[in-house]
């Protein structure tokens, strides 16, 4: 391979690794914007939770005040003010209820498209190049490690994080859990080390499925 083609590569590779960095940092935002709406949409239900609670304890509190004056005749009648304040304050409740409802099948998580990756990985490997997601597990040395005391190969980039439904732009200041899914990105050999680094026990499988066949 000549040198133009290998810079042609490098230029290529790098082009994409921008690419899925900036998808990251979208997703993120993306995902904080939806935090928000969630949040505010889970507070509001709390607070119509709240005022039906009131009501109830003032219509209980006016019922028993009724009840030891002697004074129940038609309690229904007595009682409507704070009867109508408790059924729009129950029906503000389930309003508030059905909308988070709503909000978290729209904003529920989507599942990763392997196809895109695939393509994406096609692609970076034509310059020499990976992408491979590696899923850290319990037993892992990185769990509860800060990303800047991990010592991962000079020539692989982190992506984007995912954290249960979270995406994640690691800084150095980023701490690994068990469960985490990681995004590597550079030249394959050293993303295959990165992943070695993250999850050695994969390595083992692999060789005893081999070993097996």
């Amino acid at each position: 391979m000549d040198w133009k083609k290998i810079k042609e590569a490098i230029t290529a590779f790098s082009q994409k690794s921008a690419e899925v960095a900036r998808e990251g940092v979208e997703k993120l935002t993306e995902k904080a914007t939806e935090f928000s709406i969630l949040n505010k949409a889970k507070m509001e239900v709390k607070a119509a939770e709240h005022k039906l609670e009131d009501a109830w304890v003032e219509l209980g509190g006016e019922f028993y005040h009724l009840y030891v004056n002697n004074e129940l005749k038609d309690v229904t009648e007595q009682l409507a003010p704070q009867l109508q304040k408790a059924r729009e304050f129950r029906e503000e409740f389930k309003k508030k209820e059905l909308e988070l409802q709503e909000l978290l099948k729209k904003y529920r998580p989507e599942p990763i498209d392997k196809d895109k990756i695939n393509t994406l990985k096609r692609e970076l490997e034509e310059g020499g190049g990976t992408i491979e997601q590696v899923r850290v597990p319990e037993d892992s040395p990185v769990v509860g490690k800060k990303l800047r005391n991990v010592k991962l190969p000079k020539e692989v980039l982190i992506g984007t994080i995912l954290r249960n439904d979270e995406v994640i732009i690691p800084d150095g200041t980023f701490s690994f859990a068990a469960g985490d899914h990681v995004t590597l990105l550079g030249k394959k050999p050293d993303v295959e080390e990165a992943a070695q680094i993250l999850n050695p026990s994969a390595g083992k499988e692999e060789h005893s499925e081999e070993a097996a066949q």
